[in-house]
């Protein structure tokens, strides 16, 4: 099957606007796809739009923009990006941007929203080739009836979920059928963004890692994330307890670092802080404040992760870190690969218990640090 926009296409364009409703965990895996393109196409000139294109914007996902604008910005193949706004009236300023930019061709890759991306595509330009996804619900079937006739070209984004495995295979078919890319297109090879962290994370993270430890080199880093951006992808604090008092009566040399989304750091810190059980052991709360690179930085730095299925998981796997996954079954698409343990819970990820955490974890301590003075269990 023919991609929707073609080698000559892509050859003869100079400016391509890339859209979609961008999380740091689909970056992992679109990002790939993006270099491929320009490595493919070096002439071309890259603009990324990931506001989400919300009817009502929502001030919390403005959140996102710092963390990903430093990751694409770290990517030197973009030009310009659109961040999530928050309101109707910065959107409008973006299309007007973007409007001024005469983009030859216009791709929008996602799931939700597709009819409002496939509307914003055209306001941006009249005589740009726009393609697009197209998924349901049909919240309104009339309007995405018009929105999507007036674009040149789209496909099914819930036929290619239907078709994957992963959500390495999604993004694979999707570039592939819109943009013509291959795996064989891949810079690297890999389906999932390699990182290069700067020395100077490196040396926060170790600066970070040795005060917890007070610079014992046989303690074992356990870098823990128990929070996403869903109520039901989250492992409740109180359920989080257990499993951390149960390492403890089985491993003497644990350290535990808690990552969290930076609105929920005080909350965490005191809920911490607040516990007598908790507040004794070595735990030290943290968020990336300064930049986003200072996450993948500590995960490298650290032994082994237990993390909800969020950006965390995704990021372990990209640092080679054995990890213990806590998701729902409704997202296996999203299972990390590498070195986990996938733990799937009914619906939510709460109903995974604690024991069956500690029991992961220590089939993972047990296979990698086995033999090793990191590997200490109480008699």
């Amino acid at each position: 099957m023919s991609s929707l926009i073609s080698h000559t296409q892509l050859q003869n364009a100079q400016r391509i606007l890339y859209m979609t409703h961008l999380a740091i965990g689909d970056f992992v895996y679109q990002s790939v796809w993006l270099k491929a393109l320009k490595a493919k196409y070096p002439h071309l000139v890259i603009d990324v739009w990931f506001d989400d294109c919300r009817s009502r914007p929502q001030s919390w996902a403005t959140g996102r923009n710092k963390v990903l604008n430093e990751w694409i910005d770290s990517l030197g193949i973009i030009d310009n990006t659109y961040p999530i706004v928050g309101d109707l009236a910065q959107r409008q300023g973006y299309i007007s941007q973007a409007q001024s930019l005469n983009y030859d061709l216009i791709v929008f890759i996602g799931k939700n929203r597709s009819e409002q991306f496939a509307k914003i595509a055209r306001k941006i330009s009249t005589s740009a080739f726009v393609v697009a996804s197209k998924s349901k619900p049909l919240s309104n079937p009339i309007a995405k009836w018009l929105y999507f006739n007036n674009i040149n070209a789209y496909f099914s984004y819930d036929d290619m979920v239907k078709s994957s495995q992963h959500i390495t295979d999604l993004y694979g078919q999707c570039f592939e059928r819109a943009l013509g890319l291959t795996c064989g297109d891949l810079v690297d090879g890999q389906k999932q963004l390699v990182f290069h962290v700067d020395a100077i994370y490196q040396q926060q993270a170790c600066t970070l890692i040795n005060k917890l430890t007070a610079n014992d080199t046989n303690k074992l880093v356990v870098f823990v994330n128990h929070l996403s951006t869903a109520d039901k992808r989250d492992y409740p604090f109180a359920q989080l307890k257990q499993v951390i008092l149960t390492l403890e009566l089985q491993y003497q040399n644990l350290v535990y670092i808690f990552n969290c989304p930076p609105d929920k750091l005080n909350e965490v810190t005191t809920q911490v802080a607040e516990d007598s059980e908790l507040n004794h052991l070595a735990i030290t709360t943290f968020t990336a404040k300064q930049n986003f690179f200072q996450l993948p930085a500590l995960i490298a730095q650290s032994d082994i992760v237990i993390s909800a299925e969020t950006a965390t998981a995704h990021l372990a796997v990209c640092m080679d870190k054995p990890q213990v996954t806590i998701m729902s079954n409704d997202l296996t698409l999203w299972q990390p690969k590498g070195d986990s343990i996938i733990l799937t819970g009914s619906g939510q990820a709460k109903s995974i218990t604690p024991q069956q955490i500690v029991d992961a974890f220590t089939q993972q301590l047990k296979q990698h640090y086995s033999g090793t003075p990191k590997l200490a269990e109480r008699l």
